[in-house]
């Protein structure tokens, strides 16, 4: 972009490099500074009537230890994807240390929104990782160093000379308001983990963010601040201890809905640690001075018990009319020029003074350019200035120069150069003047080359900070003369290059680290250096070459005779004598070269050229060699399939004369001509299982045989083979509950076209839906199961798969269900009577279950002790009752009942029941026999009824002529204690026994006998 300067005229550039000794009356604080003579006077009186005024409203406020931070430049995201390169982050510390010279106590780094935002990069880890690596890095360093760091989680810029991306504006356009906070949120917590900031900055300038992104609700304070909150939830949660600020810019107006007051109250109101601000343009609009807003700032913050910092500030040049008329880039485009020196160092003391008047947390320069290197406005573009630059107009971009004042910033960085402003600026933080001088540079070592020497040494500490090193040099002396060293340059990093040496010649080095201060170390140690001879080495010489493989070669060769000094090796080849070019370069410990990929069966041609610190010998001799053939392509190729999932593969193979042996076999397989690709798994054998196949498919093979160096036969004669399709899914599957443990399932089976014979089924049952294939039971040959595992009253799905003789499994079927019935509930109301003492009878009451089956039989279980169990059983009866004749007199018996369903399952015992039989009746005693006549005997006897007995109702006579009487000789029953018996005849002897009957048709044993005689 063209732009106009206007109101410029030229002063005397006032650079300092530093050399060997730094004076340190160069610290001196600069004066007020004073218009220019014929220095156009608008721009320059303004900036300093408005800093003049400024300073009189803050006076001379006490020392406050607010952190001195510098901006860190080369780590601002805005330099663009040049920050992820591998050797960047070198020339990033070496700034570092520069800055850390000048007495800073941190810095400050702008990590601009999206450059760690995943998305920004399509999403690709890989693609974002470098970012991820610098920023770690340059925390780790920044930390190592003891610098606090500031990072300010800003926007990066998507216009201006300043703009480095170039698909920012794309993105951003891309975004939602609410896509855009969370973004902000989620880049937030990932510079809190990655960093791991002293401070972090949640947002800053939200009227420049605002035309950066089009996201126009950040000129609302309320959309602002809500974005902010999210920022603040999300860093907390993964870092609660990083100190959290926000700001904007002091040139905010002070009124009106977007105002500096707005936004103030709105930022106030978060769980913010702080308020950062900027401070840029210092004029004065509209009776309105931008560098007082400052005040307005500090006193609204500390209202809400808030502190503030700067973490950007730097002085525009500009009069009161320019501004808001001219772009950024157009004021910072006339920052490098070296006349506003003596401004810019009155505007650094405001600063501190501004400061001290606030108590402010930390105060940042964002101008660190200034601190090493200012242009000569109106110079050449060779040493940094606008050549074709007027005072009124000016003909180059305001991209060149900052461009230039960047490039030139840097290389001041790596020499140690400071400008009076940045002396100025150290001497303002180092009090008191630092006395303490570097450690001296240990370890300086180097290497030689033609005319040119490396030299490194370990780094040197300081209280401060290192700011650079003198580097000395000296040659040997001549004879009888002293060698006398002398400053040669600068360097900031620990590593000099001296070039346009003398070739063959030796030089001595020392090297003193130095600080601003004019602190010197002692010198290190001597470090001498042989700059190489420019002599030739003889030819190496080729001992062999030996084809390893089809595609390899090994060359040997021994040393040139004058190896002294060697570096290097250039291997030679090509399949002609005369035409071989550089295959290879060898470090100079090896005497040998592999070389590959070559073409098989080819012959090649090797020669080696010997490099002695830069200096090749003339070629060794050349020798040729011819790889090994490759192997050849397999044959008799047959593929046979043995399942829908397996395809059997057989071929032979020859080896070709003078080849490598064959190592193994790759399979290639498509289900197209032509278009096959290789099958991860090789084999060493001359077969191949492919299980990898699926059914019904028409498959192409060819086998390529790869020999011992790896190196690959041509295909194969392609063969085909269609697999069988899978078993058809078994159909009408029918599920029946034969018992309450007991299903039986049925199916029926379709023999898919061209399927293969059907030889199992396997059989899948769950108590839920789906049925998988990790709910298997059991196997079969046949169309039906019976599952005796199942549980009574549940419901049961289940699936079946058929398996062909290929082994190949069907899907499963669709799903049969069956409940079970419930089993038998156990009988109630069990109860026992005995009738007798030989007789009880048992009866009980049943209740089916819901879902049960009928009862068809009750099992009857007894026992004289308890508990009952079922191996008491005793009988079994189809109705609700049982006489037990099986009973002894006078026991006490249990009885527990179980009753068995139609399906034979069977109930748990019912409460047992008790009962105790009674006694045996006693036999009669007393037995009296009387012969009234010859025809009549008169029977009389006693009855006792023993303890629990039941009560007698009969009593049977029994009579025999001779003893013993017994239950054979029975005459009659009587219901009373005596019988006469008119049945006998006279001149007998008859022999009577009685036994008692009771009321349970028990007979006592029979009594003694009486006898009576008849006359």
């Amino acid at each position: 972009m063209k732009f106009k300067l206007q109101y410029c005229c030229l002063l005397t550039a006032a650079t300092l490099s530093v050399g060997p000794k730094v004076r340190a009356d160069v610290l001196t604080p600069p004066t007020p500074p004073a218009t220019p003579a014929g220095y156009c006077t608008t721009i320059y009186n303004e900036l300093q009537t408005d800093l003049q005024t400024f300073n009189q409203t803050l006076g001379s406020p006490a020392s406050y230890p607010t952190l001195n931070l510098a901006q860190l430049r080369m780590a601002d995201a805005n330099t663009g994807p040049s920050i992820s390169g591998p050797d960047y982050i070198a020339g990033v510390e070496t700034q570092l240390q520069e800055l850390q010279a000048l007495g800073v106590k941190g810095v400050v780094v702008q990590v601009g929104y999206p450059v760690l935002y995943l998305p920004f990069y399509n999403n690709s880890s890989s693609a974002m990782a470098p970012y991820t690596t610098f920023y770690s890095q340059l925390a780790t360093a920044i930390h190592a160093a003891g610098l606090k760091l500031v990072v300010e989680n800003n926007v990066l810029l998507s216009s201006g000379s300043d703009a480095n991306w170039t698909n920012l504006t794309s993105f951003y356009a891309s975004q939602s308001w609410s896509q855009y906070i969370a973004g902000r949120a989620t880049m937030a917590a990932t510079v809190a983990t990655t960093m791991q900031p002293d401070y972090l900055v949640l947002a800053e300038e939200p009227d420049t963010e605002a035309a950066n992104t089009g996201q126009s609700n950040l000129n609302t304070p309320a959309d602002a601040a809500a974005m902010i909150s999210g920022e603040i939830t999300s860093v907390r949660a993964v870092a609660p201890g990083i100190k959290l600020g926000a700001g904007f810019g002091s040139w905010l107006a002070p009124t009106g809905t977007s105002s500096l007051t707005s936004y103030i109250s709105a930022y106030t109101a978060l769980p913010l640690d702080y308020i950062d601000f900027h401070i840029y343009p210092i004029n004065t609009e509209n009776s309105n001075s931008l560098i007082g807003n400052s005040l307005t700032i500090a006193s609204m913050a500390a209202a809400a018990n808030m502190p503030v910092a700067i973490s950007e500030s730097w002085l525009w040049k500009m009069e009161n009319s320019e501004y808001g008329v001219l772009t950024a880039d157009t004021f910072r485009a006339r920052y490098p020029f070296s006349f506003w020196q003596p401004l810019d160092d009155y505007f650094v003391q405001t600063m501190q003074t501004l400061a001290n008047y606030t108590q402010m947390l930390y105060l940042s320069s964002e101008g660190t350019n200034y601190f090493f290197t200012y242009q000569t406005y109106g110079g050449t573009t060779a040493n940094g200035g606008a050549a074709n630059c007027t005072c009124t107009t000016l003909s180059c971009s305001s991209g060149t120069i900052e461009t230039d004042e960047n490039n030139q910033a840097t290389a001041a960085d790596q020499i140690s150069q400071y400008t009076t402003t940045g002396l100025y600026y150290g001497a303002e933080l180092i009090t008191p003047p630092d006395k303490t001088a570097p450690t001296t540079p240990s370890g300086l070592t180097g290497t030689a080359g033609y005319g040119t020497s490396s030299l490194t040494w370990n780094a040197s500490t300081d209280n401060i900070g290192v700011a650079g090193y003198n580097v000395y040099r000296c040659t040997p002396p001549a004879q009888g003369q002293s060698c006398t060293e002398v400053w040669l340059a600068n360097s900031a990093s620990a590593s000099y290059n001296d070039m346009s040496l003398t070739d063959n010649t030796t030089y001595n080095y020392q090297v003193q680290a130095f600080d601003l201060a004019g602190n010197n170390s002692g010198t290190s140690n001597v470090f001498s250096v042989t700059t190489y001879d420019n002599t030739p080495p003889t030819s190496p010489t080729i001992t062999s070459v030996v084809p390893n493989s089809p595609s390899e070669t090994t060359v040997t060769w021994t040393p040139p005779t004058n190896s002294s000094g060697l570096t290097k090796y250039l291997v030679y080849g090509g399949t002609s004598p005369s035409n071989l070019t550089v295959y290879a370069t060898e470090p100079s410990t090896k005497t040998s070269y592999i070389d590959t990929p070559l073409t098989p069966a080819t012959t090649y041609y090797y020669g080696v050229v010997a490099v002695v610190q830069g200096l090749n010998s003339p070629m060794s001799n050349v020798v040729s060699v011819t790889t090994l053939p490759l192997p050849n392509a397999p044959i008799n190729v047959t593929a046979k399939a043995t399942s829908e999932t397996k395809i059997t593969l057989s071929w032979t193979e020859v080896l070709p004369s003078g080849g490598l042996p064959i190592a193994n076999y790759q399979i290639y397989r498509g289900t197209a001509p032509g278009l096959l690709t290789a099958l991860p798994n090789r084999t060493t054998t001359t077969t191949y299982n492919d299980t990898t196949v699926a059914g019904n498919t028409t498959y192409y093979y060819e086998i390529v045989a790869n020999d011992t160096s790896s190196n690959k036969s041509v295909p194969s004669d392609p063969v085909s083979v269609a697999t069988p399709p899978a078993p058809n899914a078994p159909s009408n599957v029918v599920a029946t509950a034969k018992s309450a443990t007991n299903v039986t399932v049925t199916w029926s089976e379709t023999i898919a076209p061209n399927g293969l014979s059907i030889s199992s089924y396997k059989i899948y049952r769950s108590t839920s839906l789906p049925v998988t294939t990790n709910n298997y039971v059991a196997t079969r040959t046949t169309q039906s199961y019976t599952d005796t595992a199942v549980v009574a009253g549940t419901t049961y799905y289940y699936a079946i798969s058929a398996i062909d003789s290929g082994n190949d499994a069907s899907p499963l079927s669709n799903p049969a269900s069956v409940t079970t019935p419930a089993p038998p509930s156990a009988p109630t109301n069990v109860g026992a009577t005995a009738n007798s003492a030989a007789k009880v009878t048992v009866t009980w009451t049943e209740t089916i279950p819901t879902g049960g089956l009928p009862i068809s039989t009750y099992k009857i279980y007894r026992s004289t002790s308890l508990p009952v169990t079922t191996a008491n059983y005793v009988a079994s009866r189809t109705t609700l009752s049982y006489t037990d004749t099986t009973v002894s007199p006078n026991s006490t018996y249990y009885y527990a009942i179980a009753a068995m369903d139609s399906s034979g399952a069977l109930s748990p015992l019912s409460s047992p029941a008790s009962v105790t039989t009674p006694p045996m009746p006693n036999a009669p005693t007393n037995v009296s026999a009387t012969a009234n006549s010859a025809t009549d005997v008169v029977v009389t006897w006693m009855e006792t009824v023993p303890t629990g007995g039941l009560p007698v109702t009969t009593y049977k006579i029994y009579r025999s002529t001779s003893l013993p009487v017994t239950t054979a000789n029975y005459v009659a029953s009587r219901t009373t204690a005596s019988y006469t018996d008119t049945t006998v005849t006279g001149g007998n002897t008859y022999y009577y026994a009685i036994a008692a009957q009771d009321s349970g048709g028990d007979l006592s044993p029979l009594s003694s006998p009486g006898q009576a005689t008849t006359p």
